[in-house]
C-alpha cells in the first residue's frame, strides 16, 4: 500500500479558503440586477469563516451573447498544497478568445491566509498551452469539475468535463481532461485526455453519450490513490428498455489516470424483477465517492433522478461497493422513497438523487449521503423540495435511521411553496469545527420579501451535523441578502461548491 504525506491539514475542511480550520462557502447566482460597466455571465459568491467579508466573483458576457454559465460547475481543492483550500469556477459557454467559439473555461482562483487571491488566479481552456483538443462551439469544457489527488503527490489533481464534445463526426459524445497539481498550482503538463474510442476507456463514443457530464474523485480501492468516475448518463438513451445511463471508474496511479483496469457498470445493473418496476434512467446524472461502511474502500455513489420507480422521475441513487476489482452490479444497494426507512411521500417527478454530498455526518467515521429531490411535492405544493439524509452503517447504506427534511418542518426556516426547488444543489462542509460534517442545502427558487415577483432571490440553509444526524439552523442566506450596489445575485445556490460538482440543474 503506498503512504504520501499530505501537505494540507488533516482536519475535515473541503472549502477553507484563508486556512483557519472552518469552511468558508461559495455558492453560484444569476446576476439578475447589476450596475456594472460589462454584462456579467454569472456571479459566484463566498463568504468567509474568519471574517465578515463577501467576495464576489463575476464573469464577463460574450460580445455576442450566451448563456449565463459562470459558475454552473464549481470545486475546492488545494492544488499546490499550501494548506488553503482554491477555487474552481467552471464556465461551460465561454468564448475563447482566439477562434470565439463557446467552447468552455475554467478559473482556479488559489486561496491564501487573507482569503481567495483573484490577482493569482489561473485560466484554463482547451487553447491553453498542454491542454489537450481544440476549442469549439458547444464543447462545455468546464461544465462539470472534480479534485481530488488522482497521482498520489499530496496535492489535488482537477478533472474537467467536456460533455459537449464530438469526437470524430459523434456530436456530444463527451471528454474528460485532468490537470495535475504541483507546487505552483495546477499545471497543464502532462494533461491527459479521455473518451471512449480509448482502447482503454470503456464503452465507445456515441453522439449524445455526454461522458463526462458528471464526475468524482475518491480513494475506492485502498492502494493510497484517488480514483476517477465518469458519468456518461445518455448511453444507451432511446436504445435499451431496462435503463440507460453508464458510469466508468479509472484508477489513480503515480503517472495519473491509469490506462488499465477501467470498470463501468449501466443503468441496466439496477433494473429489478420484484414486482417494484425499478428502472434506472440516465444513471450517472449525480455521482460523489465515500467509505460508508467503514471499511475503507469507497463506495461510488451514484444518481438516477430521472428513475421510474415506478414513478415517472421518482428518482433512485444507487451505492455501488467499494473493491479492488472496481464496478460491477453485484452487491449495489438501491435506494428510492420507497425503501424501508427513507421518509417522505414517493411520486411522479421528485427527481430524488437529482444532487448528493457525501460526508461523515454523525462522526462515526462511516460516510453518510445527503440527497436532494428538489422536485418533491410538499402537500400541494409541486416543486417544493426536500432533503434526505441516509446514514452510513457496517452493513452499507440502507433507509434505517433516514432523516428527511423539507421547509415545512417546524425547525426549518421559511415554508414549503410550489416551485422552490429545496434539494436543487446540496454540500457537507465543516461549518463549526466540531466532529461531523455539516450540511448547505439551496432553494434557488425560494422568493424572499423584497424580490420581485416570479424572480427568487433564491435561499441556503445549513444545517449542523451531530451524532444522531443533521440539526436545522435558525438562520438563511438569500440572493438579497448578498445584494451589493453592484449585483443582486437571483437563484442564489445553483451550484454550492464542493469535491465535485455538475449534473442537473433544477
Amino acid at each position: 500500500m503506498k503512504t504520501t504525506t499530505r501537505f494540507r491539514g488533516t482536519g475535515a475542511s473541503r472549502s477553507d479558503f484563508d486556512g483557519d480550520g472552518v469552511d468558508d462557502i461559495a455558492a453560484t447566482g444569476d446576476p439578475f440586477n447589476t450596475n456594472s460597466p460589462l454584462s456579467p455571465s454569472g456571479v459566484v459568491n463566498v463568504r468567509y469563516s474568519s471574517a465578515p467579508k463577501v467576495d464576489y466573483f463575476l464573469g464577463v458576457m460574450p460580445e455576442d451573447g450566451g448563456c449565463v454559465c459562470f459558475g454552473l460547475a464549481l470545486v475546492t481543492g488545494d492544488f499546490n498544497g499550501d494548506r488553503y483550500d482554491d477555487l474552481v469556477i467552471g464556465d461551460p459557454d465561454e468564448a475563447d478568445p482566439k477562434n470565439k467559439t463557446h467552447a468552455g473555461g475554467v478559473w482556479v482562483i488559489p486561496g491564501s491566509g487573507l482569503g481567495l487571491v483573484v490577482d493569482a488566479a489561473i485560466h484554463f481552456n482547451q487553447d491553453s498551452p498542454g491542454v489537450p483538443d481544440s476549442p469549439e462551439v458547444f464543447d462545455q469544457f468546464g461544465g462539470a469539475l472534480a479534485a481530488g489527488d488522482i497521482n498520489g503527490d499530496g496535492r489535488d489533481d482537477l478533472a474537467i468535463g467536456a460533455w459537449g464534445e464530438a469526437i470524430g463526426s459523434k456530436a456530444m459524445a463527451g471528454a474528460v481532461t485532468v490537470l495535475f497539481g504541483g507546487s505552483a498550482g495546477l499545471t497543464a503538463t502532462g494533461a491527459q485526455h479521455l473518451q471512449q474510442d480509448l482502447a482503454w476507456v470503456p464503452g465507445a463514443a456515441e453522439a449524445n453519450d455526454q461522458f463526462g457530464y458528471t464526475l468524482a474523485i475518491g480513494k475506492v480501492d485502498n492502494n493510497g490513490y484517488h480514483d476517477l468516475v465518469i458519468g456518461a448518463p445518455r448511453e444507451n438513451d432511446g436504445v435499451s428498455w431496462n435503463g440507460s445511463g453508464m458510469v466508468t471508474l479509472m484508477w489513480g496511479s503515480p503517472s495519473g489516470v491509469s490506462s488499465t483496469g477501467a470498470t463501468s457498470v449501466t443503468g441496466a445493473v439496477v433494473q429489478t424483477n420484484d414486482g417494484t418496476d425499478t428502472v434506472a434512467w440516465y444513471l450517472g446524472d449525480a455521482l460523489a465517492i465515500g467509505d460508508v461502511n467503514g471499511d475503507g474502500l469507497g463506495e461510488v455513489i451514484v444518481g438516477a433522478p430521472g428513475a421510474q420507480t415506478p414513478h415517472i422521475n421518482g428518482g433512485l441513487i444507487a451505492a455501488f461497493p467499494g473493491r479492488a476489482g472496481g464496478l460491477s452490479g453485484s452487491g449495489v444497494q438501491i435506494i428510492t422513497q420507497r425503501t424501508a426507512g427513507v421518509p417522505g411521500d414517493p411520486g411522479n417527478d421528485d427527481y430524488f438523487g437529482g444532487a448528493l454530498a457525501v460526508g461523515d455526518v454523525t462522526g462515526d467515521g462511516r460516510a453518510d449521503v445527503l440527497v436532494g429531490a428538489p422536485g418533491d411535492q410538499i402537500g400541494s405544493r409541486a416543486g417544493a423540495g426536500s432533503v434526505t439524509l441516509l446514514k452510513g452503517s457496517a452493513s452499507g447504506l440502507t433507509g434505517s435511521g433516514a432523516q428527511a427534511f423539507d421547509q415545512n418542518h417546524s425547525a426549518v426556516p421559511d415554508a414549503s411553496e410550489a416551485g422552490d426547488k429545496f434539494g436543487s444543489s446540496v454540500a457537507l462542509l465543516n461549518l463549526d469545527r466540531t466532529a461531523g460534517l455539516d450540511a448547505l442545502v439551496s432553494s434557488p427558487g425560494e422568493e424572499v420579501p423584497g424580490d420581485q415577483a416570479g424572480f427568487g432571490s433564491g435561499v441556503i440553509n445549513p444545517f449542523y451535523g451531530s451524532s444522531g444526524g443533521l440539526v436545522p439552523q435558525n438562520k438563511t442566506w438569500s440572493g438579497l441578502s448578498e445584494r451589493t450596489e453592484v449585483v443582486w445575485p437571483q437563484r442564489f445556490g445553483l451550484r454550492i461548491a464542493g469535491p465535485q460538482s455538475g449534473g442537473l440543474l433544477f
